[in-house]
């Protein structure tokens, strides 16, 4: 007889054995397409969505403690005062305080939280195009704002994800803010050899 053929015997028990094998591999199956299952109810299920910059920042308490900071450094940049429509700004510190508090609520309002920054009667509180052109601000001059606000970034431990995000944010106003006609042919210092540097 050949290897291949089989006793009816040997095929009883083959057979057998065979259903056990697979009885076992079918709860094996079950359990895997189980957890498979539970992987993508799990996995499809769409994330809860990033909280607002606002909210990961910690409010307008942390936000006022930041912009109070960096607005003393702003006041006090040599870079900046070089610039005299700045330095009238500057050296008007009765101003000082509110400029904070103006700068606080636009802060607040343009990273998600309440719909604080508003206009004054006294000319304060406009969009950022229309409250720049009379400081001449230059390119440098913003690149000198963008890098105290990542000093003051770090000095708060603001998480890098967020600092990527206020920097690109406040780089999208560069084009409002910057007024300067008769400024020189400008490389940012900001970007170099292709490579933003936020």
């Amino acid at each position: 007889m050949s290897s291949n053929v089989y006793s009816s015997q040997e095929f009883i028990f083959s057979k057998s054995h065979f259903m056990k094998a697979l009885k076992s591999k079918a709860f094996y199956l079950r359990l895997l397409l189980a957890v498979i299952g539970m992987t993508l109810v799990f996995f499809s299920t769409p994330s809860k969505a990033e909280d607002t910059l606002y909210k990961r920042l910690g409010g307008t308490y942390n936000i006022a403690s930041t912009v109070d900071y960096l607005v003393d450094l702003i006041y006090e940049n040599d870079g900046l005062n070089a610039n005299p429509a700045l330095k009238n700004v500057h050296d008007n510190v009765a101003t000082k305080a509110g400029f904070k508090v103006m700068l606080t609520n636009w802060v607040v309002q343009e990273t998600g939280g309440p719909k604080i920054y508003q206009p004054d009667p006294f000319g304060r509180g406009k969009d950022m195009k229309s409250s720049h052109p009379h400081l001449n601000i230059s390119n440098r001059e913003f690149d000198i704002i963008k890098t105290l606000c990542l000093a003051t970034f770090y000095k708060f431990n603001v998480p890098n994800h967020e600092i990527d995000q206020l920097m690109d944010d406040l780089e999208t106003y560069r084009k409002q803010i910057v007024t300067r006609k008769d400024e020189e042919k400008f490389q940012s210092r900001l970007y170099k050899d292709g490579v933003t540097y936020r």
